[in-house]
């Protein structure tokens, strides 16, 4: 969905920075390079023109892509509404854009005339194209510029924000790139008189980025239909274009590119364009879905099965018997005779949710000893550590794919969701964030003075009870980190889209 709303939205912005080459600001800055100051070098111009350039491309980049990070400021959880609100916002852009409506609010500035006279030409234009660049400090020529600025906000994604500001940039840029080297030629001459008296050139860029910015509407009505059909669901699981989860109180899902599916089990999984569930004691595997011959394995005699990951060749299976004991074992699709026996544990929870690529599986194990994350060759049973601690920080919920680690870590500060390397350390990206569940207690008694003691510091909460949403399971997608929420209310479980910039 990323990758789609990225290039409508570049497109849409490359146009609306044309656009803006019939404003006053416009036409100044063809005079301004064109003429070089009554200079006849061609030097001086070829620099100018370059400077004017940089400084439009980097002005779009701040904008859009400042607008982009301010987007994460929001908050998680707030995906779907972004959405609307942005796809919204596009559509009515486009309406207006298509009727050539009076652009409303207006900012009735243009760039200070003055430092052409005060600075040098490159310098100068380079802070013109810079103050052009950003969109929002001069006069807006379209509709699309605000738009743009909520689809950056509500994407959620340095990349598109910084892309987008770049093709708007390059807009600004172009037309002046095209006409100044020519002015004083018949053909230039031309081309701007074309510019001032041809008001229906500027009404059909409007139209075209109308056209943009129904598609980039259509993509984020798209994106917020996803988001939502996981409210009340748990345990995500991605596959390429396949979706699943499991609906809270009620069926597996999956969702594949083409249509939404109700499987006939439970605990669905995705991976290596295989399909796992289970179905009663028995855990059926189906090559695609629906399948004429899916395959089923037996589940174990006397213990229930409640985690499955799935390859082309493996399926991971997690299960837990009467007394409490959990197992964590593989089995290959080859050679269901072929079993590898990963872990166990006499205490509940003990075991996190694996997750499978290929032939390699990650797991979390915690104890009272410590948390880690481990990962583990199917085929030759290598096992290292990819992530630990000693005390005070769970590890949880890893996924593993294309190289890349998404898990969960918590402390008495926060619960954050990271993606990072799985042998590189130090380097991962906090993806979300939410205070701890702990209490914390004021470390002092209230109506007494406390003598400067007080709570150990936390940077994102105060004393007092913690948060009521706890992180679980999680899913990787291309483009795409899943991760489910659970309130006080497990009934009210639901799985939280994050993009990947």
């Amino acid at each position: 969905m990323l990758s789609l709303l990225l290039a409508a939205a570049a497109v849409t912005a490359l146009i609306a920075g044309i656009a803006g080459a019939w404003s006053p600001c416009g036409f100044s800055m063809v005079d301004t390079i064109g003429t070089a100051l009554g200079d006849v070098r061609r030097t001086v111009m070829i620099v100018a023109a370059a400077s004017f350039t940089i400084g439009a491309l980097a002005g779009g980049a701040v904008t859009f892509g400042g607008l982009s990070l301010l987007g994460r400021l929001l908050g998680h959880g707030a995906t779907e509404l972004r959405d609307a609100v942005a796809g919204a916002l596009a559509l009515a852009a486009a309406f207006a854009d298509w009727r050539g409506w009076k652009i409303a609010p207006q900012i009735r500035r243009q760039v200070p005339e003055r430092w052409r006279w005060i600075m040098p030409l490159p310098l100068a234009c380079v802070l013109y194209g810079l103050l052009l660049g950003l969109g929002f400090t001069t006069f807006v020529l379209s509709f699309a510029v605000w738009a743009l600025a909520g689809i950056s906000f509500a994407a959620d994604s340095a990349v598109l924000g910084v892309v987008v500001g770049v093709a708007f940039g390059l807009g600004r840029a172009l037309p002046v790139l095209w006409i100044a080297p020519r002015l004083g030629t018949e053909r230039g001459d031309r081309c701007l008189d074309r510019l001032a008296l041809e008001p229906r050139l500027w009404l059909g860029m409007r139209r075209l980025d109308a056209i943009g910015l129904a598609a980039c509407a259509a993509v984020l009505g798209s994106s917020s239909a996803l988001a939502a059909g996981t409210v009340f669901a748990t345990d995500p699981s991605a596959d390429s274009a396949d979706y699943a989860w499991q609906q809270v109180g009620g069926p597996g899902m999956l969702q594949t590119a083409t249509a939404t599916l109700s499987l006939p089990g439970r605990l669905p999984a995705v991976g290596g364009a295989n399909v796992a569930w289970l179905s009663g004691h028995q855990i059926v595997i189906s090559h695609g879905f629906p399948s004429p011959s899916p395959r089923t394995i037996p589940g174990p005699p006397h213990a229930t099965v409640d985690a499955l990951a799935v390859s082309a060749d493996w399926l991971v299976v997690r299960d837990q018997s009467a007394s409490g004991i959990a197992n964590l074992f593989a089995v290959s699709l080859r050679d269901p005779a072929r079993r590898r026996y990963l872990a166990g544990a006499g205490i509940p929870g003990a075991i996190g949710r694996p997750s499978l690529e290929r032939s390699t599986v990650v797991y979390a194990y915690s104890s009272s000893a410590g948390s880690a994350i481990y990962e583990v060759d199917l085929g030759s049973g290598a096992r290292s550590v990819l992530r630990g601690t000693t005390a005070d920080v769970l590890y949880a919920n890893p996924t593993l794919r294309n190289g890349r680690l998404l898990y969960e870590r918590s402390d008495r500060c926060a619960q954050q969701l990271l993606l990072g390397s799985p042998t590189r350390l130090g380097v991962d990206r906090v993806l979300l964030r939410l205070p701890s569940t702990v209490f914390r207690d004021s470390g002092y008694q209230n109506g007494y003075t406390h003598a400067y003691n007080g709570a150990s510091v936390c940077p994102n909460r105060m004393s007092g009870a913690g948060s009521t949403t706890t992180l679980g399971a999680t899913a990787l997608g291309e483009s795409v980190a899943y991760v489910s929420e659970s309130p006080l209310d497990p009934a009210r479980t639901r799985i939280v889209r994050v993009r990947l910039g």
